[in-house]
């Protein structure tokens, strides 16, 4: 098989199960809004908060999948590939029930911290409490889900998250509205159907792990393993997850400034980011398949294929989603409205889509170019030029195009699509001047 087709082959149940990540959240979106549009927009600003506690756990995550993916394919022996699992598990069980704990005790002070009050203030707390106790689940989740990738399973964790989300929509249906007997629950409900749907598909995902690498196989770890292969872990990880906490990071001081400016900017930053995630899924998706075999062929010392790859995947990745994104924009009215009837809300959320095609324009190539860097084992230069980036271009410009030039909302996704942009003109180039250094010292 082509490697065109095998990255295909790889993407596709990882773009379906992305896709349907983000028809779910439409329809928890969709649910919450008949029942209140200030419940949508609480639920955005405390989504934002948790995904970067979230992304921390990610330096493990991030790690292990760049590590496994070099092991399968330079041929590491099983028990290597078991003693990386079983740290990336312990690491991410501790640092999850560390994060849900200090989320219960200081729920309050990040609340205020985020400008909420009223009645966001309050389904913001109840959805916090509960998400965040349980924000264990998540991470050991992700990194059950991270070693079947690794492994080229992507249809199995497709599978896992259909019957997963499925869960989740009906148990939304009967804990928000009140069906079946049960009390109307509201927020409340819909933090409840996310953690019992995320509780079933941890289980079924770790048995499949189990399985697959440690049933009938005897396994041999010691405090000495963990400490050999825990450096390497994090000498990957944590550059790759401090580049997408700087990121989430600063799109969450861009939630501050979007809080400064009203509950219907709140609620049209949800809707839109509820919008958008359609568009930019095909990218994140080719972008992990890419990551996948880009590490397996760096494992094989298969420089040559891995570039061909990495730029067909790049092409791909700009022609879909500029595709989409005009289809997006064509439709962007008549979407919103299924969304809310407020006009005032689909006028702004309508606004801020036009910007989007500059977001795109950047996003599809960063998104493959940024995996394959990692995968390849250069995770330093995306994690610094990330940070000038985010911090130079998007959260400064976002401020500038805020409020020093009253833009309001519209200006915070132009500066993200700016930022975008021009990261993503230094990641192509960084990526062909490591294939130039990769070429010229085979040839010497």
């Amino acid at each position: 098989m082509s490697d065109r087709k095998k990255l295909l082959k790889l993407s596709y149940p990882i773009y379906f199960e992305s896709l349907l990540f983000s028809i779910i959240g439409s329809m928890d979106t969709l649910m919450l809004s008949k029942y209140s549009d200030v419940a949508v927009g609480a639920v955005g600003v405390v989504n934002q908060f948790l995904f970067l506690i979230q992304i921390a756990g990610n330096i493990i995550i991030a790690g292990t999948g760049i590590l496994l993916a070099q092991y399968i394919g330079a041929g590491k022996s099983r028990g290597e590939i078991q003693r990386l699992t079983l740290s990336a598990l312990f690491i991410n069980l501790i640092l999850g029930i560390l994060f849900s704990s200090l989320i219960v005790v200081l729920h309050p002070t990040i609340l205020s911290f985020l400008n909420n009050d009223g009645q966001m203030l309050a389904f913001a707390k109840d959805y916090m409490v509960i998400i965040g106790s349980f924000l264990f689940l998540q991470l050991i989740s992700i990194t059950f889900s991270m070693f079947l990738r690794a492994h080229g399973k992507t249809r199995t964790t497709f599978k896992v998250s259909f019957l997963m989300n499925l869960i989740n929509v009906l148990l939304n249906y009967v804990l928000i509205y009140g069906k079946l007997g049960l009390p109307s629950m509201g927020v409340a409900g819909a933090a409840w159907a996310t953690v019992i749907s995320k509780g079933i598909g941890l289980v079924i995902l770790g048995f499949i792990v189990y399985r697959m690498a440690f049933q009938g196989f005897p396994v041999h770890y010691s405090r000495q393993d963990f400490r050999a292969v825990l450096p390497k872990i994090v000498h990957y990880g944590a550059p790759a997850a401090g580049e997408q906490i700087s990121y989430t990071l600063a799109k969450f001081i861009m939630m501050i400034f979007i809080t400064k400016l009203g509950e219907d900017a709140i609620t049209a930053y949800s809707y839109s980011n509820t919008l958008v995630s359609f568009v930019y899924v095909f990218a994140v998706s080719l972008g992990q398949g890419t990551s996948i075999m880009v590490g397996w062929h760096m494992g094989a010392k298969e420089k040559e294929k891995a570039n061909g790859l990495t730029l067909y995947s790049a092409r791909v990745s700009f022609l879909v989603s500029m595709t989409f994104c005009t289809v997006l924009v064509l439709f962007r009215v008549p979407l919103l409205g299924i969304l809310t009837d407020n006009k005032d809300i689909i006028a702004l959320a309508g606004t801020v889509l036009l910007y989007n095609f500059i977001v795109e324009a950047g996003r599809s190539q960063n998104l493959i170019f940024v995996n394959a860097l990692r995968a390849s084992g250069d995770v330093r230069f995306p994690f610094y030029m990330s940070v000038v980036s985010m911090w130079s271009i998007g959260v400064l410009l976002s401020y500038v195009f805020t409020f020093t030039l009253s833009m309001g909302l519209p200006g915070i996704w132009l500066a993200l699509g700016l930022d975008e942009v021009f990261r993503s003109i230094f990641m192509r180039l960084r990526w062909r001047n490591n294939f130039r250094m990769l070429t010229a010292i085979v040839s010497s």
